[in-house]
């Protein structure tokens, strides 16, 4: 499979702009990913395209929603699939990558050391747990429901600052105390079909 043709067609899919070393850092991303998958679950797909289209595509789609911010937290971040292509796509926008899974934040800093993200702080522990991390948004995939999203945010993100959950198609768009909901946006991933959507809540309190 020429994974550098299929991560061009999903950033294509985004619209999103990538230089030539972030293309080629993606790439070396999906290649570690899949090496050391072969040895541990780091992800639960074993074949490396539905990684890209299932997983990794998320996390491109995500990057228009997220370029302008200051620091951002991936909240259960697992393989650190949003937080690592993110650090790659933004080198100004610091990410905090948190995951409770020790041999999870051990491949983390492996890919950081290899890609060398200095803008990619992976951090071992319970969100619930870890200090304060005073962030402007924060990021969620498959980390729970929508309340338990928010619920986890409310000690690491500055009021005003935004919260991105990403869903299947069934809504959980209800009220939540101290967030407001800025958006629900529906959209696809290529190749996959599926439909998802994003919850964009804001911090008021």
């Amino acid at each position: 499979m020429d994974l550098k043709r299929l991560i061009t067609e999903v950033l294509e899919h985004f619209a999103v702009s990538a230089s030539e070393a972030g293309s080629t850092s993606l790439v070396r991303y999906m290649e570690e990913l899949d090496r050391w998958g072969r040895r541990m679950n780091l992800v639960g797909l074993k074949d490396v395209e539905r990684v890209c289209r299932e997983l990794l595509a998320d996390a491109l789609f995500l990057h228009a929603f997220v370029m302008d911010r200051r620091r951002l937290v991936d909240v259960g971040s697992g393989s650190g699939i949003l937080a690592v292509p993110l650090a790659i796509l933004n080198e100004s926008l610091e990410v905090l990558s948190v995951d409770k899974s020790l041999r999870k934040i051990q491949f983390q800093r492996h890919v950081r050391r290899t890609l060398e993200l200095t803008n990619l702080r992976p951090v071992q522990g319970r969100i619930e747990a870890v200090d304060p991390l005073d962030a402007d948004c924060l990021v969620a995939k498959a980390y729970g429901t929508t309340g338990v999203v928010l619920a986890a945010s409310d000690r690491h993100l500055v009021t005003g600052g935004l919260t991105f959950v990403l869903k299947g198609r069934r809504r959980e768009d209800g009220t939540f105390p101290g967030h407001v909901l800025e958006k629900s946006l529906g959209y696809s991933l290529p190749g996959v079909a599926r439909d998802y959507r994003l919850l964009i809540y804001k911090r008021i309190s």
